[in-house]
């Protein structure tokens, strides 16, 4: 069997996302969905587009054109609102033509199978030693499939004799060794020939008709399979007009695929190279040379169209309507790409139409990732305008044209609110809004004015958001964004990208820790799937911290303030004890005793693994001990002074075998407020961090704390000062040990390497005898 196209033909042949836009890829976002929605598709086409971002992927921005276009009421009696956008974006079901979703879970299996039962007798080769079961296919699951189902019904024929089923066995092998796939021997290596393998002879004219009949499908496969498709067409479409030919039914379809084969077929002899060249010459020949191959590849359209006019206009073959109709669009997209691409963009032009349809949309896009820059539509049809307006420039990645671009959005915004073109002035108001962070006047008050039950409305909320924080109106965009959080269209959108985008504005915004403190944990979109935007499982929600309140944490604080603040009981209980052991440390490190104590008893009752140490890190009158005890429990615990998205919100304290510690808690610490510790800020893109107070007294912390060595160095520095005061302590070979683990690499001083040796030789010295000593038989 032949493998039919679907209507999802263009779709199924590239199932990625289009690339968003043509200045490159977007980074990946945890907290933020910037490739697609984090929506279901079916909703989001439906107009609940949540927050639209300029970095999504082309079908999305033109389902987020098409519904601000129809607005709400308009949208609701549209066609087109089942499913068609995940179809686009994913391709159908088996696309390109593929049965898959008829099929067994192993066709091949029973392939094998029903030749045993027609048979009688085991299929040689045994499947352990049969080259298409071990490896790849080759040959089309449909073609095993169809083959299975036929010699089934053969089977069970009163006229079937052994002679003849071995026959038709016999040949429907010897099609698959032509397709690529012989049981006997094994697939050629990558770059070498194609085994060639004869083709079948054709029964006797002494045998009965039908089984003639039969073998003649078989003939015209293997035929199209040896890639001859003019006698392939001709053996398809002699069935196709042979009345009462047991399978006439697929002869005229079958010629039709052959007949599209042949148009786009480059024989195998053909290199890489050749091609390459036949493509550059295409692109630097004469307009009359064009002219003249387009009118070819045309001729060649039409030869196929009439084909598909002639099936379509039977309605016996009702069944195969949508296929023809589907090798059409894909020959057109093929060979007149150009011509195709103007036809889809003036279809797709009008938001009144099902883009859908014979997925119209996903033959538009994908010829878009080859042709929107090069055929020139932008003047022409609004929703290129659009679209490429939208994505000429991000936030992230700023380009000298994104000035013109928000020029050209608000002019056109301007133009049809003039000539009181609502759905025209809608969009581009839209457009205008995104593409800035500051706003005119006129396009403030116009965003204001979006009612909440337009698809458009938490797309300028979020626009209005950013304006109000550029330009410095705090009391406004905190009044917006704490109405957004509490609303029911940010609820009803069920979308974690939307909400985190707006908890990062808000984030943004704060005056105080205690006003901070709600909006710094995010629901990752990571559950959701990227295409359809439903939940990828039923998990409970994890809320994590992002890099933008990660950040604030680690370099936005005094030392008071943070161990205040792992007091707020709105933050969850494992959040608070990670604040407050960032905090005890940092304490310490600065000398400032009683507070550390504080932060020590705190962290006691809040982690019970930890108890034994704080207690004991307590007891201590002698200062000295207790940075000792820190350093110690730190390691051992592996506890850092800073906050780090991974182990935040964990309740758990994994302690290392002592084999593996090193002194790794910090790399620098941060030296001044807005320093960037091991966030993903190459990532989450969020507004800088809020000023939340006490300044001074944070900037003169963190001047001390950026000051002091990595961990490496201050840990080793404190084991060798540790080693002349209390020579005795049995901990030392361990720690002498871990220093020198510790200068491995990552983080390092320039004294490392004096560190290491020194380390290493008071371990051999003194300590020669120890397991520790022999566990190092190295410095570096």
């Amino acid at each position: 069997m032949i493998r039919c196209f679907k209507a999802g033909v263009l779709a199924g042949t590239l199932l990625t996302i289009a690339n968003a836009g043509a200045s490159g890829d977007v980074p990946y976002d945890r907290f933020a969905s910037r490739y697609a929605p984090d929506i279901a598709s079916g909703r989001y086409q439906g107009g609940e587009l949540g927050v639209v971002l300029p970095t999504y992927a082309r079908p999305y921005l033109y389902a987020a054109w098409r519904d601000v276009m129809l607005g709400a009421r308009d949208l609701k009696a549209s066609p087109g609102m089942e499913g068609g956008l995940e179809v686009t974006v994913q391709g159908r079901v088996g696309g390109y033509g593929d049965w898959r979703q008829n099929a067994p879970n192993d066709v091949y299996e029973a392939w094998r199978q029903a030749v045993s039962a027609a048979l009688k007798r085991e299929i040689l080769p045994a499947r352990e030693n049969d080259n298409v079961a071990a490896t790849y296919r080759a040959c089309p699951d449909t073609s095993y499939f169809f083959a299975a189902q036929t010699l089934n019904d053969l089977a069970r024929r009163s006229d079937a004799t052994p002679a003849r089923l071995q026959a038709w066995i016999a040949t429907q092998r010897q099609v698959f060794r032509i397709c690529g796939d012989d049981p006997e021997v094994r697939h050629p290596g990558y770059g070498q020939p194609k085994v060639v393998a004869a083709q079948p002879a054709a029964l006797p004219a002494s045998e009965a008709l039908y089984w003639r009949q039969m073998q003649e499908y078989q003939l015209a496969s293997a035929a199209f399979y040896a890639e001859d498709y003019a006698a392939s067409g001709k053996l398809f479409a002699r069935i196709g007009a042979t009345d009462k030919h047991p399978l006439r039914h697929w002869g005229e379809y079958l010629s039709l695929r052959s007949l599209a084969r042949a148009a786009t077929y480059v024989p195998p002899s053909v290199s890489q190279e050749e091609r390459w060249k036949q493509r550059q010459a295409i692109a630097a020949e004469s307009p009359e040379a064009a002219a003249a191959r387009q009118a070819a590849q045309q001729k060649k359209v039409d030869a196929i169209q009439a084909g598909i006019d002639h099936i379509v206009a039977d309605p016996a073959l009702k069944d195969l309507h949508e296929d023809a109709r589907a090798i059409g669009r894909a020959m057109r997209s093929t060979l007149t790409p150009e011509v195709r691409f103007a036809e889809l963009s003036k279809a797709l032009d009008n938001p009144r139409i099902d883009p859908y349809a014979d997925d119209q949309l996903g033959d538009w896009r994908l010829l878009a990732n080859h042709l929107i820059s090069a055929v020139s539509l932008r003047k022409s049809v609004g929703f290129i305008d659009w679209i490429q307006t939208v994505q000429a420039c991000y936030d992230y990645k700023p380009q000298a044209s994104c000035e013109q671009e928000r020029d050209h959005a608000l002019e056109q915004w301007r133009r049809y609110v003039k000539e009181a073109n609502k759905p025209q002035a809608r969009v581009w108001l839209m457009a205008a809004a995104m593409r800035g962070e500051t706003m005119p006047q006129d396009l403030e008050k116009a965003s204001l004015q979006v009612t909440a039950d337009a698809p458009e409305y938490l797309t300028l909320r979020y626009a209005l958001a950013r304006h109000y924080r550029v330009s410095k109106q705090a009391d406004k965009a905190r009044a917006l964004e704490d109405a957004v959080l509490a609303s029911a269209q940010l609820r009803a959108t069920a979308s974690p990208s939307a909400r985190n985008l707006f908890l990062q504005e808000r984030l943004a915004m704060a005056t105080t820790p205690a006003e901070a403190a709600p909006h710094l944990l995010r629901e990752q979109v990571d559950g959701h799937d990227g295409d359809t935007g439903e939940k990828a499982e039923a998990k409970p929600i994890n809320l994590q911290l992002a890099s933008d309140g990660q950040r604030w944490l680690n370099s936005g604080l005094s030392n008071g303030d943070l161990y205040a603040l792992s007091a707020d009981t709105r933050l969850p209980a494992p959040l608070r004890t990670r604040i407050a052991i960032a905090a005890w440390m940092r304490f310490d490190l600065l000398g400032q005793d009683s507070a550390a104590i504080a932060a020590a008893k705190r962290i006691e009752q809040s982690a019970p693994a930890l108890a034994a140490d704080m207690r004991k890190y307590q007891s201590q009158a002698n200062v000295q001990e207790r940075r000792h005890i820190m350093l110690v429990t730190a390691m051992k615990w592996q506890l850092t002074p800073t906050l780090n998205a991974y182990m935040a919100t964990r309740d758990d304290f994994p302690s290392p075998k002592l084999d593996d510690v090193t002194a790794s808690m910090w790399c620098k610490l941060p030296a001044k407020a807005g320093v960037s510790i091991d966030e993903d800020t190459g990532i989450e893109i969020a507004p800088p961090s809020p000023d939340t107070g006490n300044a001074a007294i944070r900037d003169k912390e963190l001047a001390q704390l950026g000051s002091l060595k990595t961990a490496t160095g201050f840990v080793g520095d404190h084991v060798l000062r540790r080693a002349a005061a209390v020579p005795k302590d049995p901990e030392l070979p361990w720690l002498l040990y871990v220093v020198v683990q510790s200068t491995r690499g990552g983080c390092l001083d320039a004294d490392a390497k004096a560190l290491s040796k020194n380390a290493f030789t008071l371990l051999g010295k003194r300590y020669g005898n120890t397991e520790w000593s022999r566990k190092t038989p190295y410095y570096y």
